[in-house]
Protein backbone atom coordinates (compact mmCIF):
# COMPACT_ATOMS: atom_id res chain seq x y z
CA UNK A 1 0.00 0.00 0.00
CA UNK A 2 1.75 3.53 -0.70
CA UNK A 3 2.59 5.42 2.28
CA UNK A 4 3.90 8.76 3.20
CA UNK A 5 7.11 9.93 2.33
CA UNK A 6 9.62 9.01 5.16
CA UNK A 7 10.98 12.06 7.16
CA UNK A 8 14.35 12.89 7.23
CA UNK A 9 16.53 12.48 10.74
CA UNK A 10 15.59 15.73 12.74
CA UNK A 11 12.33 16.59 11.56
CA UNK A 12 11.03 14.77 14.49
CA UNK A 13 8.37 12.15 15.28
CA UNK A 14 7.91 8.94 17.06
CA UNK A 15 10.71 6.40 16.62
CA UNK A 16 9.62 3.21 15.28
CA UNK A 17 10.83 -0.28 16.63
CA UNK A 18 10.69 -3.80 14.72
CA UNK A 19 10.27 -7.15 16.25
CA UNK A 20 9.59 -10.37 15.45
CA UNK A 21 5.78 -11.91 15.73
CA UNK A 22 5.20 -15.91 16.30
CA UNK A 23 1.89 -17.64 15.57
CA UNK A 24 1.71 -18.11 19.15
CA UNK A 25 1.59 -14.26 19.72
CA UNK A 26 -0.81 -13.76 17.02
CA UNK A 27 -2.88 -15.95 18.69
CA UNK A 28 -2.70 -13.68 21.96
CA UNK A 29 -3.41 -11.24 20.63
CA UNK A 30 -6.72 -12.22 18.93
CA UNK A 31 -7.69 -13.75 21.78
CA UNK A 32 -7.27 -10.71 24.33
CA UNK A 33 -9.25 -8.66 21.28
CA UNK A 34 -12.28 -10.56 20.93
CA UNK A 35 -12.35 -10.73 24.58
CA UNK A 36 -12.95 -14.68 24.22
CA UNK A 37 -9.57 -14.83 26.64
CA UNK A 38 -10.89 -13.07 29.52
CA UNK A 39 -14.71 -14.67 28.97
CA UNK A 40 -13.32 -18.13 29.44
CA UNK A 41 -11.14 -16.90 32.93
CA UNK A 42 -14.64 -15.15 34.04
CA UNK A 43 -16.28 -18.44 33.43
CA UNK A 44 -13.77 -21.63 34.27
CA UNK A 45 -11.26 -21.90 37.36
CA UNK A 46 -7.70 -20.34 36.15
CA UNK A 47 -6.03 -23.98 35.48
CA UNK A 48 -9.04 -25.33 33.39
CA UNK A 49 -9.11 -21.87 31.01
CA UNK A 50 -5.67 -21.67 30.81
CA UNK A 51 -5.89 -25.29 29.42
CA UNK A 52 -8.78 -24.52 27.05
CA UNK A 53 -7.10 -21.61 25.89
CA UNK A 54 -3.44 -23.01 25.41
CA UNK A 55 -5.80 -26.19 23.56
CA UNK A 56 -7.76 -24.30 21.62
CA UNK A 57 -4.69 -22.19 20.14
CA UNK A 58 -2.57 -26.02 19.42
CA UNK A 59 -5.70 -26.60 17.14
CA UNK A 60 -5.96 -23.55 15.78
CA UNK A 61 -1.76 -23.61 15.46
CA UNK A 62 -1.60 -26.88 13.89
CA UNK A 63 -4.59 -27.23 11.31
CA UNK A 64 -6.10 -29.65 13.53
CA UNK A 65 -4.01 -31.99 14.57
CA UNK A 66 -4.78 -35.16 17.09
CA UNK A 67 -4.13 -34.45 20.90
CA UNK A 68 -1.03 -36.46 21.71
CA UNK A 69 1.11 -34.18 19.64
CA UNK A 70 0.14 -31.59 21.63
CA UNK A 71 3.04 -32.32 24.55
CA UNK A 72 5.79 -32.03 21.86
CA UNK A 73 4.22 -29.21 20.53
CA UNK A 74 4.45 -26.94 23.67
CA UNK A 75 8.18 -27.74 23.68
CA UNK A 76 8.95 -24.67 20.85
CA UNK A 77 5.01 -22.91 21.62
CA UNK A 78 4.66 -20.80 24.67
CA UNK A 79 1.24 -21.53 25.65
CA UNK A 80 -1.09 -20.00 29.05
CA UNK A 81 -0.92 -23.30 30.86
CA UNK A 82 2.85 -23.28 31.27
CA UNK A 83 2.92 -27.03 32.01
CA UNK A 84 2.89 -30.27 30.03
CA UNK A 85 -0.70 -30.79 28.82
CA UNK A 86 -0.47 -34.99 28.78
CA UNK A 87 -2.96 -37.01 27.85
CA UNK A 88 -4.42 -37.26 30.76
CA UNK A 89 -4.52 -34.11 31.85
CA UNK A 90 -6.63 -33.01 29.20
CA UNK A 91 -8.62 -36.22 29.57
CA UNK A 92 -9.55 -34.72 32.95
CA UNK A 93 -10.19 -31.35 31.62
CA UNK A 94 -13.06 -32.82 29.15
CA UNK A 95 -14.41 -34.85 32.06
CA UNK A 96 -14.62 -31.73 33.95
CA UNK A 97 -15.72 -29.25 31.73
CA UNK A 98 -18.28 -31.42 30.78
CA UNK A 99 -19.95 -31.78 33.87
CA UNK A 100 -19.73 -27.95 34.52
CA UNK A 101 -22.49 -26.85 32.68
CA UNK A 102 -22.88 -23.38 34.80
CA UNK A 103 -19.33 -22.75 33.41
CA UNK A 104 -20.40 -23.21 29.50
CA UNK A 105 -23.69 -20.91 30.21
CA UNK A 106 -21.58 -18.17 31.68
CA UNK A 107 -19.75 -17.88 28.66
CA UNK A 108 -22.52 -18.19 26.27
CA UNK A 109 -23.92 -15.44 28.23
CA UNK A 110 -20.51 -13.81 28.44
CA UNK A 111 -20.15 -13.91 24.49
CA UNK A 112 -23.98 -12.44 24.00
CA UNK A 113 -23.24 -9.56 26.45
CA UNK A 114 -20.94 -8.43 23.74
CA UNK A 115 -22.73 -8.70 21.24
CA UNK A 116 -24.36 -4.74 21.54
CA UNK A 117 -27.90 -3.39 20.46
CA UNK A 118 -30.01 -5.46 17.41
CA UNK A 119 -27.54 -8.23 16.76
CA UNK A 120 -28.04 -10.50 13.76
CA UNK A 121 -27.09 -14.11 14.25
CA UNK A 122 -26.91 -17.01 12.28
CA UNK A 123 -28.04 -20.23 13.12
CA UNK A 124 -26.45 -23.27 11.42
CA UNK A 125 -27.09 -27.55 12.70
CA UNK A 126 -25.04 -30.25 11.25
CA UNK A 127 -24.81 -34.01 12.07
CA UNK A 128 -21.60 -35.41 13.39
CA UNK A 129 -20.96 -39.07 13.22
CA UNK A 130 -19.56 -40.78 16.07
CA UNK A 131 -18.34 -44.81 17.16
CA UNK A 132 -18.75 -43.83 21.10
CA UNK A 133 -21.68 -45.41 22.63
CA UNK A 134 -21.61 -43.16 25.55
CA UNK A 135 -22.83 -40.01 23.49
CA UNK A 136 -26.75 -39.70 25.29
CA UNK A 137 -27.19 -37.48 22.26
CA UNK A 138 -26.06 -39.92 19.24
CA UNK A 139 -29.15 -41.74 18.04
CA UNK A 140 -30.15 -43.41 14.51
CA UNK A 141 -31.72 -40.37 12.31
CA UNK A 142 -30.60 -38.49 9.58
CA UNK A 143 -26.45 -38.93 8.65
CA UNK A 144 -25.16 -35.99 6.75
CA UNK A 145 -22.34 -38.27 5.74
CA UNK A 146 -24.03 -41.47 4.95
CA UNK A 147 -21.80 -43.47 6.84
CA UNK A 148 -24.45 -45.28 8.94
CA UNK A 149 -22.98 -44.44 12.43
CA UNK A 150 -25.19 -42.69 14.95
CA UNK A 151 -24.92 -39.17 15.13
CA UNK A 152 -25.20 -35.91 17.17
CA UNK A 153 -26.60 -32.77 15.83
CA UNK A 154 -24.68 -30.10 16.87
CA UNK A 155 -26.53 -26.32 16.64
CA UNK A 156 -24.37 -22.94 16.70
CA UNK A 157 -25.15 -19.43 16.90
CA UNK A 158 -22.10 -17.00 15.10
CA UNK A 159 -22.35 -13.71 15.14
CA UNK A 160 -22.87 -12.36 11.68
CA UNK A 161 -20.79 -8.79 12.53
CA UNK A 162 -18.32 -10.32 15.02
CA UNK A 163 -17.50 -13.51 12.57
CA UNK A 164 -17.51 -15.86 15.23
CA UNK A 165 -19.75 -18.28 17.22
CA UNK A 166 -21.58 -17.31 20.25
CA UNK A 167 -22.81 -20.58 21.95
CA UNK A 168 -23.54 -24.12 20.55
CA UNK A 169 -26.05 -27.13 21.99
CA UNK A 170 -26.12 -31.07 21.19
CA UNK A 171 -29.68 -32.83 20.42
CA UNK A 172 -29.99 -36.01 19.52
CA UNK A 173 -30.46 -36.46 15.37
CA UNK A 174 -33.77 -37.79 14.92
CA UNK A 175 -34.93 -34.33 16.27
CA UNK A 176 -36.89 -32.63 13.70
CA UNK A 177 -35.91 -28.92 12.65
CA UNK A 178 -38.73 -26.89 14.02
CA UNK A 179 -38.02 -28.62 17.78
CA UNK A 180 -34.38 -27.27 17.06
CA UNK A 181 -35.25 -23.88 16.20
CA UNK A 182 -37.84 -23.83 19.08
CA UNK A 183 -34.83 -24.97 21.62
CA UNK A 184 -32.63 -22.26 20.06
CA UNK A 185 -35.10 -19.39 20.46
CA UNK A 186 -35.16 -20.84 24.22
CA UNK A 187 -31.61 -20.56 24.60
CA UNK A 188 -31.76 -17.08 23.04
CA UNK A 189 -33.42 -15.70 25.89
CA UNK A 190 -31.45 -17.47 28.97
CA UNK A 191 -28.76 -15.09 26.44
CA UNK A 192 -30.86 -12.14 27.34
CA UNK A 193 -31.21 -11.66 23.29
CA UNK A 194 -34.29 -9.75 22.88
CA UNK A 195 -35.70 -10.38 19.19
CA UNK A 196 -32.70 -11.17 17.13
CA UNK A 197 -32.96 -11.24 13.53
CA UNK A 198 -32.19 -14.74 12.80
CA UNK A 199 -30.34 -15.78 9.85
CA UNK A 200 -30.71 -19.16 8.65
CA UNK A 201 -29.26 -21.27 5.22
CA UNK A 202 -31.55 -23.09 2.70
CA UNK A 203 -31.89 -26.12 5.17
CA UNK A 204 -34.66 -24.27 6.56
CA UNK A 205 -36.92 -22.95 3.69
CA UNK A 206 -39.41 -24.80 4.67
CA UNK A 207 -43.03 -23.02 5.34
CA UNK A 208 -43.66 -25.24 7.73
CA UNK A 209 -40.30 -23.95 9.71
CA UNK A 210 -40.92 -20.63 8.69
CA UNK A 211 -44.23 -20.66 10.01
CA UNK A 212 -42.41 -21.49 13.26
CA UNK A 213 -40.64 -18.54 13.11
CA UNK A 214 -43.33 -15.94 12.17
CA UNK A 215 -46.06 -17.82 15.43
CA UNK A 216 -42.74 -17.04 17.81
CA UNK A 217 -42.85 -13.28 16.34
CA UNK A 218 -39.13 -14.00 15.35
CA UNK A 219 -37.12 -11.62 12.92
CA UNK A 220 -35.54 -14.38 10.12
CA UNK A 221 -33.96 -13.50 6.83
CA UNK A 222 -33.18 -17.11 5.38
CA UNK A 223 -31.94 -18.34 1.50
CA UNK A 224 -34.65 -20.16 -0.68
CA UNK A 225 -34.81 -21.56 -3.93
CA UNK A 226 -37.44 -19.77 -6.25
CA UNK A 227 -38.37 -22.59 -8.26
CA UNK A 228 -40.34 -24.36 -4.68
CA UNK A 229 -43.99 -24.12 -5.86
CA UNK A 230 -45.02 -21.94 -2.55
CA UNK A 231 -42.24 -19.35 -2.48
CA UNK A 232 -42.66 -18.80 -6.40
CA UNK A 233 -46.53 -18.25 -5.65
CA UNK A 234 -45.93 -15.89 -2.57
CA UNK A 235 -42.75 -13.61 -3.95
CA UNK A 236 -45.30 -13.95 -7.38
CA UNK A 237 -48.40 -12.42 -5.19
CA UNK A 238 -46.04 -9.39 -3.73
CA UNK A 239 -44.84 -8.34 -7.06
CA UNK A 240 -48.48 -8.23 -8.23
CA UNK A 241 -49.68 -5.92 -5.31
CA UNK A 242 -49.53 -2.22 -5.51
CA UNK A 243 -46.49 -0.82 -4.16
CA UNK A 244 -44.96 -4.71 -3.81
CA UNK A 245 -41.45 -4.81 -3.44
CA UNK A 246 -40.24 -7.54 -5.32
CA UNK A 247 -38.63 -6.46 -8.80
CA UNK A 248 -37.35 -9.61 -10.25
CA UNK A 249 -36.87 -13.01 -9.52
CA UNK A 250 -34.70 -15.39 -11.63
CA UNK A 251 -33.03 -18.92 -11.20
CA UNK A 252 -31.11 -18.06 -8.66
CA UNK A 253 -31.82 -18.56 -4.92
CA UNK A 254 -33.78 -15.30 -3.03
CA UNK A 255 -34.06 -14.70 0.11
CA UNK A 256 -37.09 -14.11 2.13
CA UNK A 257 -37.13 -11.88 5.06
CA UNK A 258 -39.83 -11.33 7.69
CA UNK A 259 -39.80 -8.18 10.21
CA UNK A 260 -42.32 -8.46 13.34
CA UNK A 261 -43.16 -5.75 15.62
Amino acid sequence: MPTRPKKCKGEGGADATRRHTGLTDILEWAGKVSGIDDDVRASFCEGDAAKMLSIARYWIGSSGNTLPRLESWQVMHPLPYREAITEDVYGDLFKDVGRNEEGVQCYFSARAARLGDSPVLAFDSTTISTYSENQSEARRGFNKDGDGLNTIKLLTLYSVKACEPIAFSKQPCNIPDVISIENTLTQLKCLNLEKPLIVTDNGYYSQKNMMEFALRNVKFLTLVDPSIVWVRETVGALRATPGGYVQHLSVRPVHLRSDFA
